[in-house]
């Protein structure tokens, strides 16, 4: 096969530059976008409408297989958040090559993903390969605010045009100092996730004049109960996913982020106790309130966290309840199966120092829709990105080495040809 890897650079420059910021979520144009590759190529492609008057759509392409095998499915997302221009040093959607890296917004959330998957297409379809199963591309919209429009109406509505065996989607990187202090190329390959459970804490209390305040208010009783909740340590416990993570690299480093691979995590994202637009200062607030962005082991029931968290609490003063919850617990895919080990192997042969492992992921993904359908989904982007890169991911200068995009243009499309041609 030829190397995709410059074609996948000028792809994903033109793919950044159409702006799919959600809210609103219109990614018509990006849709276009890859219809109008694909069927150049005489790849026929279907679109779905969940909402055509604010120009959600979802895209799914196919090459036919023999039919010998179950689809392999590729799956991104085609919106991203929203960007403040303010702190950025280029244009979030000029789609700017500068220093060896790739700018903008999709960039590595998860355009890129996009585009490898689409040179994965493009290759099997312009070679001719002959395939033992039917390989798709999905592209989504929705992802960013939940997906349910997205990922999730389409295994609702549309799961037989689709019938994966195996899905590729987000959540692994190739990293260097993420998982450990030492300079180890890593790859991560997401097979698990945790769940996304909101709780909204609230109180009120007899308003007042600033001047005479009362023996109880709502945002004293709420900050107390907040105090408590932050000097809350929530106790480790090692799935079966991080156990094996531990085991194939000789532990995991102390840092924040495999913390959150080892325990349930809690982030206060919403704190409102005040009236007036702007706040008035002279005046008690009837209610305050405020949101926890909890994410949860797989393995974890929600009601029992749930329970512990309210006795952390130990306020009845308080009123909790769930916004967003699972539907029930995570599934976790299994990494014994040839898809994981042709991963494994396509990586090593172009990074031959490097380490794959089996990863949990501490966000959430679209992947959870075909997991909870019986589908073995994989979080896989073969490229390197260092932590600094990483953290970029919904903040400024998001940018991907122009580098580490080839390279895992290369092995995307050497892991589908191999998994998907006639054996």
């Amino acid at each position: 096969m030829s190397q995709p890897g410059q074609e996948a650079v000028q792809l994903l420059k033109e793919y950044i530059r159409i702006n799919t910021i959600n809210p609103p979520g219109d990614v018509t144009a990006a849709a276009k976008f890859l219809q109008d590759i694909l069927e150049k190529e005489g790849i026929p492609v279907e679109l779905y409408w969940p909402d055509k008057a604010t120009g959600r759509v979802n895209l799914l392409a196919r090459l036919k297989g023999s039919g010998k095998k179950a689809p392999l499915l590729m799956l991104h997302h085609m919106d991203v958040v929203p960007v403040d221009e303010r702190g950025w040093t280029e244009e979030p959607f000029g789609g700017a090559e500068k220093d060896g890296y790739i700018y903008g917004r999709g960039s590595l959330d998860m355009k890129n993903y996009g585009i490898v998957q689409l040179m994965s297409m493009l290759q099997l379809a312009r070679h001719g390969v002959k395939l033992d199963r039917d390989l798709l591309l999905l592209a989504v919209c929705d992802e960013e605010i939940g997906g349910e429009l997205g990922a999730g109406w389409m295994v609702e509505n549309h799961w037989d045009d689709m019938a994966p065996e195996f899905v590729l989607d987000e959540g692994g990187f190739g990293t260097e100092r993420f998982f450990t202090d030492d300079d180890r190329l890593i790859f991560s390959v997401g097979v698990a996730e945790k769940q996304m459970l909101a709780l909204n804490l609230s109180v009120n209390r007899a308003p007042g004049h600033a001047s005479m305040p009362p023996k109880e208010s709502a945002n004293f009783i709420l900050a107390e109960a907040l105090g408590r909740i932050a000097a809350y340590e929530t106790p480790e416990n090692l799935t079966p996913v991080a156990k094996e993570m531990e085991e194939r690299l000789g532990g995991l480093e102390d840092t924040l982020y495999n913390s959150a691979v080892k325990r349930n995590t809690i982030s206060l994202t919403v704190l409102n106790g005040f009236v007036g637009d702007p706040p008035k200062t002279n005046v008690i607030p009837e209610r305050s309130e405020a949101v926890l962005d909890c994410r949860l082991l797989p393995e974890q029931n929600k009601d029992a966290f749930l329970k512990e968290l309210t006795e952390v609490i130990n306020d009845d003063r308080i009123d909790i309840r769930p916004i967003m919850e699972p539907k029930q617990e995570s599934v976790v895919s299994s990494y014994d199966s040839d898809l994981f080990r042709v991963i494994e192997e396509e990586t090593v042969a172009i990074y031959p120092d490097s380490v794959t492992l089996p990863h949990l992921v501490i966000y959430g993904t679209d992947s959870r829709y075909f997991r909870d359908r019986g589908a073995t989904c994989y979080g896989f982007f073969p490229g390197p990105v260092h932590m600094e890169e990483y953290s970029r991911i919904h903040g400024n200068d998001e940018r991907i080495r122009t580098k580490s995009l080839k390279n895992a243009a290369e092995i995307y499309c050497n892991v589908v040809r191999r998994f998907c041609e006639k054996g």
